[in-house]
């Protein structure tokens, strides 16, 4: 009996030691076949690729579609691309190309006539961006490195090897079964989404002379929200690569400027004031009631969100802060939402930002934990149709919904103080700090139009953003944004 277990426990531990053996010589395996090969070449092949991108579209989770293509030269140390980007909704073509090798970075970006200046973090984010097209340079990063196998996230289908490159959780998942990569995840922080995962995977292998290599890639992006789809041209093995850039004579990387957060308080009267963030270049309005505070817009993330609560707690250390709202659903006024969740604040929106709301405030920060990750409460959100009003039953304040008036979203609130004549608005009014005021833009004539419809005696405007970058206004007297309707 003694005999029988003892050669149980034998062949466990044998059978053990050899799945970590054949684990170990995955990662090999995988070089030998699609890094190898390529060594002391160049592989090249062309590409067609179908993209997707979240920006300053009319609404939450609203996808900017984008047609790509081009051309890559990869290998081990190198990756060089031409790329042609259009817009079918914009009705333009951007071009692109980098050159990255193990000692410089160039980059002319899309619509760019300089290169631009190269940071260390870009230098790394080089080698995951390179991931979408070609997965060589990374392979080849993780076998250089000797990145050990991950068991804990290793399956008997897919052996995983992590490692954390420029602040992102990269890992590989190779197949048992031939020792090709198979996909690659990332995982990173995003200031305004939270930890977003993204997933690169690699199909139809062909073998040829520069070993096995995917023909078609498809990312799932930001959790899974969004879809790309890269086609490849067979690959074919080339001794050396074009010159697409010329190097400057003063190549150096430099290191990113650090961004110091700073507030500066204003005070327009004894209840309404502006908080002015230099550093995201924005105005948050600030408004004191008789017993509570309301705060309108927050800026890009959590960290300036946080400031703005300790600038209105300095201001009035007594009074809670009731309300936050903001103008429409962009990074710049939304952006810094969770701290105020976290002090109990009601949240005010439109309908058509309840669940976008819900997303950001749920969202995971484990990668950079802010107040709400560290103590979560739960939302608390006031959903408001066409008009609201806020008063402490002297002070006054209104918040009204122009939406698609504003010909820039589909969500836009202003808000009015009738005692004042005063209306606080997010970015529709861009009138020149010098000269005469031109023609009004589509967004300013919406607000002047929404102005009028209203019924608004307004006598000035407050910008919230941009505040000094950009050369407009901030505090507009109305008689300018009516010149400017004029102007013909």
């Amino acid at each position: 009996m003694q005999l029988l277990v003892w050669l149980l426990i034998t062949c466990s531990l044998a059978s053990i030691t050899s799945s970590n053996l054949a684990s170990k010589k995955l990662l090999q395996a995988c070089w030998n076949q699609q890094v190898k090969p390529v060594q002391k070449h160049f592989l090249r092949f062309a590409y067609q690729e179908q993209r997707y991108e979240l920006e300053h579209s009319a609404q939450p989770w609203q996808q900017t579609p984008y047609q790509a293509k081009g051309v890559v030269w990869v290998n081990p140390l190198n990756f060089y691309q031409n790329d042609t980007l259009s817009s079918p909704t914009r009705n333009r073509t951007y071009f692109a190309k980098t050159q990255a090798s193990d000692q410089t970075l160039l980059l002319l970006k899309h619509g760019e006539d300089k290169l631009a200046t190269i940071t260390p973090e870009m230098v790394a984010e080089q080698l995951l961006q390179a991931a979408r097209y070609s997965p060589i340079t990374l392979i080849d990063y993780f076998y250089r490195h000797r990145i050990p196998i991950n068991l804990a996230h290793s399956t008997a289908q897919y052996g995983c090897y992590t490692a954390t490159i420029n602040q992102t959780l990269v890992r590989l998942f190779i197949r048992r079964d031939d020792g090709l990569l198979s996909h690659l995840t990332l995982l990173s922080a995003d200031e305004l989404l939270g930890d977003v995962l993204s997933t690169i995977t690699y199909y139809d292998y062909v073998r040829q002379q520069g070993g096995q290599q995917p023909t078609r890639i498809q990312i799932d992006k930001i959790n899974g929200r969004l879809h790309d789809q890269i086609k490849l041209s067979q690959p074919v093995v080339v001794a050396e690569a074009p010159h697409l850039l010329d190097t400057p004579l003063d190549y150096q990387r430099q290191a990113a400027k650090p961004i110091v957060p700073t507030a500066q308080l204003e005070s327009y009267n004894e209840y309404i004031h502006f908080i002015n963030l230099p550093h995201t270049d924005d105005k948050v309005m600030l408004v004191e009631f008789a017993d509570f505070l309301l705060v309108a817009e927050a800026p890009l993330n959590s960290q300036n969100g946080e400031l703005i609560i300790r600038e209105a707690h300095r201001l009035a250390p007594t009074k809670p802060i009731r309300y936050f709202v903001f103008g429409h659903h962009h990074p710049h006024y939304l952006g810094g939402i969770r701290p105020f969740v976290h002090k109990g604040a009601t949240v005010l929106c439109c309908s058509d930002n309840e669940e976008y709301v819900r997303y950001l405030v749920d969202a995971a920060h484990q990668l950079q934990p802010d107040s709400l990750a560290l103590a979560p409460r739960p939302l608390k959100l006031e959903v408001i149709g066409a008009y609201k009003t806020i008063t402490d039953g002297g002070r006054r304040m209104e918040i009204y919904m122009i939406g698609k008036q504003s010909a820039h979203t589909n969500d836009y609130l202003i808000y009015y103080f009738p005692a004042e004549g005063l209306l606080f608005q997010d970015d529709l009014v861009w009138i020149a700090k010098m000269g005469s005021p031109k023609k009004a833009s589509a967004r300013q004539m919406g607000l002047y139009r929404a102005i009028k419809d209203l019924g608004l005696p307004v006598r000035t405007i407050v910008q919230s953003w941009p505040v000094s970058e950009m050369g407009v206004k901030t505090v507009i007297p109305f008689a300018e944004l009516e010149a400017s309707v004029e102007e013909k």
